[in-house]
């Protein structure tokens, strides 16, 4: 299920930016016993790629209390967050962009990831850089084709987890998505 805007709802407009362009940011918490881990970071960073994306969003407050219901329940879990610019605007110009949306979403907390703490894991190094952003660096914006491309290769292997290298060969840290 999915909550955008408030609403549980499995469809989002396609003029949205966010399936448009990537236009937006996103984060992903975990849930123990009902609560989210790190909340504060999790809204803050989302605070901070709003500023930076010059996202026009003030609804913090409704957000905190989504995120919040949705953990309630759940023992453990995965709460995703997505703010996007929203629809409107024509080609890249982001004017005329009605109201950014949030989307949210609960899935369950990967299994294997237990397994990874007692077993250890097995690296390969991926051949897919991830390029130098200084504006976007620290984001996690909606434009995640390095990460995608990174995931298939890895798909194509028998490791558990690819280690990754920026455009200028240094270590930038795991995939782990």
């Amino acid at each position: 299920m999915f909550l955008i805007n408030g609403h549980a709802q499995d469809q989002l407009a396609v003029s949205d930016r966010a399936t448009q362009f990537g236009d937006g940011s996103f984060t992903t918490a975990r849930i123990v016993d009902g609560n989210i881990c790190h909340l504060e970071a999790h809204l803050q960073r989302l605070q901070v790629a709003c500023e930076k994306l010059r996202i026009a969003f003030s609804h913090w407050s409704t957000l905190r209390q989504e995120m919040t219901m949705l953990a309630t329940g759940h023992d453990s879990g995965v709460l995703k967050v997505i703010i996007s610019r929203g629809s409107g605007g024509r080609g890249y110009s982001a004017m005329n962009c009605q109201a950014a949306t949030r989307i949210l979403s609960v899935s369950a907390y990967p299994a294997y990831y237990s397994q990874w703490r007692k077993q250890g894991i097995t690296l390969t190094l991926s051949p897919i850089p991830l390029g130098r952003n200084p504006y976007l660096a620290g984001l996690k914006h909606l434009n995640r084709l390095e990460q995608v491309l990174i995931r298939s290769h890895l798909e194509q292997t028998d490791a558990d987890e690819a280690l990754v290298l920026d455009s200028e060969g240094w270590v930038y840290g795991m995939l782990c998505g």
